[in-house]
């Protein structure tokens, strides 16, 4: 199974409206323009220490392409997963213990017809979510706890990362590209 790329969330600025407003959240294109604009800027500018948790997708990232690998993975990943992430996210914040999810797991897995196991050429690792993992992934639902209600953009659980990646790249219309495909394929995994 795919799942998120670490997250991390130490870094929540968001730019305020017009109204003086913090924009939490984008509900129409122009405040979305406007924040990506905003947050190509800040990324750039703004030093914000990647915790030990990302230092390692960092390093990939690096490694690879930089930036455009990171908005990828961290998209591509996310998205893919979102609704399994929020089953472990809810599970873990209701204080279900691994053993009893894993118990769940295996009964949903007993249901399934022979054809839907085939389907699976390693379950342990396609179907089935590990101890670390429900642990890493629920950590950081509490994690994300720190971040005011009605603050919801998708970028936050990556800032450090990105914010280092995005520093190597000078043109704002590049950063601003960059942006936007994490926010577009995001959005088009999760749909799938």
């Amino acid at each position: 199974m795919i799942l998120p790329e670490p997250r991390a969330y130490v870094d929540w600025t968001v730019p305020n409206d017009a109204k003086g407003e913090p924009i939490g959240s984008c509900s129409d294109e122009e405040t979305y323009n406007f924040y990506i604009e905003w947050l190509a800027d800040y990324l750039y500018v703004t030093d914000i220490p990647v915790p030990a948790n990302q230092q390692a997708f960092l390093e990939k990232c690096q490694a690879k392409d930089g930036i455009h690998t990171a908005v990828f993975w961290a998209s591509e990943s996310w998205g893919s997963s979102i609704w399994d992430a929020e089953g472990i996210n809810q599970n873990y914040l209701d204080g279900t213990s691994y053993e009893d999810f894993h118990a769940n797991e295996v009964d949903v897995w007993n249901d399934m017809s022979e054809d839907d196991h085939a389907d699976y050429e390693n379950p342990d690792e396609e179907f089935f979510i590990s101890e670390a993992e429900y642990n890493r992934i629920g950590n950081e639902a509490l994690d994300a706890r720190k971040v005011p209600g009605h603050i919801k953009h998708a970028d936050i659980g990556y800032r450090a990362v990105f914010a280092s990646l995005l520093k190597q790249v000078d043109d704002k219309s590049q950063r601003v590209d960059h942006l936007k495909y994490f926010y577009n394929n995001l959005n088009e995994c999760a749909l799938k």
